[in-house]
Parts: C-alpha cells; sequence; structure tokens
C-alpha cells in the first residue's frame, strides 16, 4: 500500500491561483476607470486623456506581468513601472479635474476616479512565494501608487485627503497573505507527520510481507526437501538429489529470492510442496531457464511404486532437457491424468517440433531413455511431432488404487 498525500504545502498551485484572480481584479478595475474616463473627452474637451489612459494600459500590463513573474527583482520592477503609469493617469486626470472646476471647487485626492485604479495595484503581492516578499511587494504598490497618485494629485492642486478604502484595502491584503502563509505553515507541519506516518506504516508493511515470504520460501523449501528425502529409499543420495539439496541452501540464503515475492509465487515449483517426485524435476528445469506449467491432478504421482516412480521422473527430465535443447521455446506444460489403474504424465511444448520418423538427436532421447525407462515400469510412451507445431510426449505408468 502506497500513501498519497496531496497538498499544496510549497504554495505554487495557490500562487498560480492568487495571480489569476488578482489579474483579473486588476483589469476589472482599471478597464472600468478606463471606460468612465473616456466618456470625458467629449465632455471636456481634452484629448489628453487619452495620454492618462494609455497609463492605465501601462499599470495593468504591469500589474499582470508582476502577478505572473518568480522573480522578486521583475516583480520590484514592474510594480515600479504599474506606479509610475499610475502615476502618469493621476497627473493627466488631476489637470483636468482642477482645470474644469477650479482649483476652490476641485475634488480632493481621494477622488473615485483616482482611487479605483489605486486597488489594481495593490494585489501585486498577493501572489509571492513567501510572507516576506508578499509584504515587501504590497507595501511598495502602496507607496508607488496611491502614495504617488496622492503627490500628484497635491502638485496639480487638488487637497489631500485620506483615501480610507484604499488603505483599509491594503491592511485587508496584509492580514490575508499573513493567514494564508500561517495555514500554508501549519499545513506544512501536518503534512510533514502524516508522511511520516506514512513511511513508518509502509515500513511495518514491507516487514510483515518480507517476514511473511520468508516463512513461506523457508517453510516450502525445507518441507519439499525433507518430503523428498523421505520417498528417496535407504542409501546414498544419488547426484541429482544433492544437488537439489545444494541449490536449496544457496536459495536459502539469497534474500533476494524472497524480496522478488512474485517470481517465487510464480514458480511452479513452489506449488508442488506435496508432490515430492517433480518437485526436483521442475525445479531442476527452471534453474536452466525453462518455465514450467504443471496441471491436472498431480498428487496422484505420490501412488506410482518408488522404482516407477524413479523411471518416470527420469523420463520427465528428458522431455524437459529436449525442450530446452530443441523446442526454440523456454515454455513447457506437464500435464497428469489419472485412469484406474493408470498414471498418465504429458510433457508438450509449442516449439518447432520435428519429424518423429527422422533420426536425429531429438529422437535419441527420448527413444532411448524416455521410452526405454517408462517401457520398464510396463508402461507406454505416445509421441506426437511434426515440423512447427511442437511437441507432447504422453507417457503412462502403473498407478495405485485411489
Amino acid at each position: 500500500m502506497t500513501l498519497q498525500i496531496a497538498a499544496d504545502v510549497d504554495g505554487r498551485s495557490t500562487s498560480r491561483a492568487l495571480a489569476t484572480a488578482g489579474s483579473w481584479l486588476a483589469v476589472v478595475f482599471l478597464a472600468a476607470t478606463a471606460l468612465i474616463v473616456t466618456a470625458f473627452i467629449p465632455v471636456t474637451g481634452r484629448a489628453d486623456i487619452v495620454v492618462g489612459i494609455a497609463g492605465l494600459v501601462v499599470t495593468g500590463f504591469a500589474v499582470v506581468a508582476a502577478l505572473r513573474t518568480g522573480s522578486q527583482v521583475r516583480a520590484v520592477l514592474y510594480t515600479v513601472a504599474a506606479g509610475l503609469g499610475l502615476a502618469l493617469y493621476a497627473f493627466v486626470v488631476a489637470g483636468v479635474s482642477v482645470a474644469d472646476a477650479g482649483t476652490a471647487a476641485a475634488p480632493t485626492s481621494d477622488f473615485v476616479l483616482l482611487s479605483m485604479p489605486e486597488f489594481a495595484i495593490l494585489v501585486v503581492g498577493i501572489a509571492a512565494r513567501s510572507l516576506a516578499r508578499s509584504l515587501v511587494l504590497g507595501t511598495l504598490a502602496l507607496l508607488v501608487g496611491p502614495g504617488l497618485v496622492q503627490l500628484v494629485a497635491w502638485q496639480q492642486g487638488m487637497r489631500l485627503a485620506l483615501d480610507v478604502p484604499v488603505l483599509a484595502s491594503w491592511l485587508a491584503l496584509v492580514l490575508f497573505v499573513t493567514a494564508l502563509w500561517i495555514g500554508r505553515r501549519e499545513a506544512a507541519r501536518g503534512t510533514a507527520q502524516m508522511l511520516d506516518s506514512a513511511l513508518a506504516e509502509e515500513r511495518h508493511l514491507a516487514e510483515a510481507r518480507f517476514t511473511a515470504r520468508a516463512a513461506a520460501w523457508v517453510g516450502d523449501t525445507v518441507l519439499t526437501d525433507l518430503r523428498a528425502l523421505a520417498a528417496t529409499p535407504p542409501g546414498p543420495l544419488g547426484d541429482r538429489m544433492l544437488q537439489s539439496l545444494d541449490r536449496d541452501l544457496a536459495n536459502l540464503a539469497d534474500t533476494s529470492l524472497v524480496l522478488s515475492g512474485p517470481e517465487i509465487g510464480a514458480s511452479a515449483s513452489r506449488s508442488l510442496a506435496s508432490v515430492p517426485l517433480l518437485v526436483s524435476v521442475v525445479r531442476a528445469a527452471e534453474q536452466q531457464g525453462l518455465r514450467i506449467r504443471v496441471t491436472g491432478d498431480t498428487e496422484v504421482i505420490n501412488g506410482v511404486r518408488p522404482a516407477d516412480a524413479r523411471n518416470l521422473e527420469r523420463a520427465i527430465s528428458e522431455c524437459l532437457e529436449n525442450v530446452r535443447r530443441h523446442s526454440g521455446q523456454i515454455d513447457a506444460e506437464i500435464a497428469v491424468y489419472y485412469s484406474a489403474p493408470e498414471v498418465s504424465v504429458m510433457v508438450s511444448d509449442a516449439g518447432v517440433g520435428f519429424d518423429v520418423d527422422a533420426a536425429g538427436d531429438e529422437t535419441v532421447g527420448l527413444r532411448v531413455t524416455v521410452v526405454d525407462s517408462i517401457v520398464e515400469t510396463g508402461g507406454s510412451v505416445q509421441i506426437w511431432s511434426r515440423p512447427g507445431t511442437g511437441t507432447a510426449v504422453f507417457m503412462t505408468v502403473p498407478g495405485a488404487p485411489r
């Protein structure tokens, strides 16, 4: 099991979302201001208002660029450019307002047409990737935006007035980004704790899986070898049995076989613990690179007399060796059938096949080792094969009543 924790701890997704929201907010305020101011051109006859609108366009592009950039230096430069564009706009609009209304009747510096675009520049810091950067950009935006507008309006003859909505908006943004970054910090701590817990759980499950696989591997191997030894007649062990025991001892010392669990489960020899005769045959073939599929009622082989079982084992081994050497395939199937009082075993492959009637290396081993071994038990052998159609060897030996 793998625990995946989705969290925007580093703030990338949140910053992109805030940058998009800030861009739209700035564009809406600036576009609304530009539309309103444009309506004053025919009323006042002042074509220089177009220059002020151009200043708004500069402000809009600069604010969007400041929100989108990942560089603090570029964000500062874009913010300054946005402030200068806003100052140009304020210079034109304040001049027109004072000229048309006269100095005494001129609106104050918190005039709505000056305040509206100021809201746009205040958002440049909300998408910054740290709290310090956000506060620096937000404060800079307050100074070069509303600050310069107030200065330009005063120079143009307007009376200074505290722009409460703008200051309240700046303070609200400061509180917002502060709360946001505190939340991010707490989220990072919580995510770290959850990840630690997840990793601990992963380690626990991995240890449990390893322990279970190791127990199954050792149990199957030892039990299989003990059963094979129990079925072996008294006296010195044969070379094949000694080789099988040596391989098992080497495998028990190789932890990679346990760690590769699925491959172990796929081995045919792992499912044959109750059939000692087939275990050594299948395991030896797998060691040689074959993939063996065993089907049928395999346990009926346990009823074959020990002497006949040895001959059957020799015959099956020769069939699998023939598959490895001559078939051109690595897949083979062993199918076991019981029809009282006989046990039948068929070894087949989907390889290149051969001409059964022709003399060749493929037929020598089958005819000498397989046929002779099975006939010695009183059984029979049938071989089916044609070039390009694979090979099947059907062997029948006497079995015990079930």
